[in-house]
């Protein structure tokens, strides 16, 4: 009988290949979409106030890179409501979706308190590497002001992830483009001004992102809940309930795991990142040239990668191994080939390019210096983006091991190596580079080795199984609306480094969470398990 079965599971038809690589198109756009508009909000600021001064570049990279640590900490707390309110949905109570996006709100307000302390005094970090005095005032300047960004942010990750669980998705992502638009006319009406209006120069570029965020998160709500009322069904009233500490709790029993999770990506591209300002200046803006470069390229393919991973959950659940394969073999082709056009774009108008962020000779000659390091890195980065978001789609042996090579390499490989080869070997910029590289192909190795020796009808075996009476189609939308909603909002902070592997590839999908969070014991005597029905996500029961 298994036998058979299992004839069956690989003689499994298939789309044709054109009609398959134009479905997985034309989700990997949308995804990728949601990514370029995220991306472009922090590439605006960074290229103005690029052509400020090279000192004022490198005061915002090294800012940022530590802003990131505690703000990811909260936005990914936040993203806890995904779960409890598709449970809370999946079970028939629509109050309690309500009830849980008031909890959101509240972590959002009391956890925006303490991060913003934390940026107040962000420069004393800055002041550890860099010993410019200017540069370190300009990053002071620059995360005071940006402190004021943390609140809206934080309440819109709360809002797009509430309807997100109702299946709200596009006017998060309508609202960002939009967003974009405004931070551009923000920083040069803030910076140069108008008119009798003389401008603020350095510090109008952080306040032109303080009106953006305030913006995006009025257009969100005024079109969501004033116009379109689509709370309504989900919403039964401010409640005291949803603010106790036994509700507040359970949030953070979810939150907090995966919030730290993603304080660890983050830590390990800050501290690696840190070590540009023993370079000086002209390195510390170089590499935050490159670092937003990369965030950028990758924006326009990393769509790919993510509709790699659902396709491939989606074809092991309806048992077609060979078809899991072929999309695994689709999608790596597809976003390394993506990566060769950058490279080959790279070389013909690289200096074109690096002006985009700055006209200082001495950087613009640094990155080109790097350029070799640079896509070295950019490669490799790119397969094993997609090695990952397979490991994580096939079990828990593969998601293991991408956690410990994960952590192996960012802690005993690419930090060591972001410090010995850009300051004790001399390799400059281009160190910082070689180094991440050098993480990435350990990774590329433990994963390769991971997926090589997967038996592929047996996933499709277990994953089928646990499928069981879902729909696929249905679950695969689900999760790319998830991705969006994950991808809707701009993060205060850019990325840091390769190593934040937090920005790469979603977190947690709809089946992911379902399952990391199918038995969560409550204080009440409850516990929430998953419904066998995806568009159920979960039930309550009395126990």
């Amino acid at each position: 009988m298994a036998s058979s079965l299992q004839n069956g599971l690989l003689g499994s038809e298939q789309l044709p290949l054109r009609t398959e690589f134009f479905q997985m198109a034309g989700m990997a756009v949308q995804l990728s979409s949601t990514r370029i508009v995220r991306i472009l909000l922090t590439t605006t600021d960074t290229a103005f106030l690029g052509h400020l001064g090279t000192q004022q570049l490198a005061g915002v990279a090294l800012s940022a890179m530590w802003q990131g640590v505690p703000s990811t900490m909260v936005q990914f707390t936040i993203q806890a409501i995904t779960t409890l309110a598709s449970q809370a949905r999946g079970a028939g109570n629509n109050k309690l979706v309500g009830d849980w996006l008031q909890t959101a709100l509240l972590i959002a307000v009391v956890g925006s308190l303490p991060v913003m302390l934390v940026f107040w005094n962000v420069h004393m970090m800055v002041g550890i590497t860099m010993k410019d005095p200017d540069t370190i005032e300009y990053a002071r300047q620059f995360s005071q002001m940006m402190m004021w960004t943390l609140l809206p942010q934080f309440v819109y990750v709360a809002l797009t992830s509430y309807f997100a669980t109702i299946g709200v998705v596009m006017p998060a992502t309508a609202c960002t483009c939009i967003t974009v638009l405004a931070n551009i006319f923000f920083n040069w009406l803030f910076i140069y001004g108008y008119g009798s209006f003389e401008g603020l120069g350095f510090v109008g570029s952080p306040l032109a992102t303080v009106a953006s965020s305030y913006l995006q998160l009025f257009l969100f709500a005024t079109y969501c809940i004033g116009i379109k009322g689509y709370h309504r069904p989900y919403w039964g009233g401010w409640s005291r309930a949803a603010i106790r500490w036994s509700r507040v709790k359970i949030f953070l029993a979810l939150g907090i795991p995966t919030g730290m999770s993603s304080v660890v990506d983050w830590a390990s591209g800050a501290l690696a990142g840190s070590f540009s300002g023993l370079c000086g200046v002209q390195v510390a803006a170089g590499q935050n040239v490159l670092n937003g470069l990369f965030a950028l390229t990758y924006s326009t393919v990393s769509g790919f990668s993510t509709a790699t991973q659902i396709r491939l959950a989606r074809y092991l659940g309806e048992g077609k191994p060979e078809a899991a394969k072929r999309i695994l073999r689709i999608g790596s082709a597809t976003l390394l080939s993506g990566g060769l056009i950058i490279c080959v774009l790279l070389t013909m108008w690289s200096n074109k390019v690096w002006q985009v962020w700055t006209t200082d000779p001495v950087v613009m000659e640094l990155c080109n210096s790097s350029m070799l390091a640079f896509m070295a890195g950019l490669m490799m980065a790119y397969l094993r983006f997609t090695l990952t978001v397979v490991s994580v789609s096939l079990g828990p042996r593969e998601a293991k091991i991408n956690l410990v090579a994960n952590n192996i390499a960012s802690w005993a490989i690419y930090i060591p190596l972001a410090y010995l080869m850009p300051i004790t070997w001399g390799w400059g910029l281009s160190g910082f580079w070689w180094s991440d590289f050098a993480g990435e192909a350990f990774k590329v190795v433990c994963l390769s080795w991971a997926v090589s020796s997967v038996d592929w009808v047996k996933a499709s075996l277990d994953a089928r199984a646990k499928a069981a009476g879902e729909d696929t189609e249905v679950v695969e939308k689900l999760e790319k609306d998830a991705f969006s909603s994950l991808g809707a909002y701009a993060t205060p902070s850019p990325a840091t480094s390769l190593a934040n592997v937090a920005i790469h590839s979603p977190g947690l999908l709809t089946g992911n969470a379902a399952d990391n969070y199918a038995s969560l014991d409550l204080p009440d005597g409850s516990k929430f398990l998953r419904s066998p029905n995806e568009q159920q996500p979960a039930y309550r029961v009395d126990i």
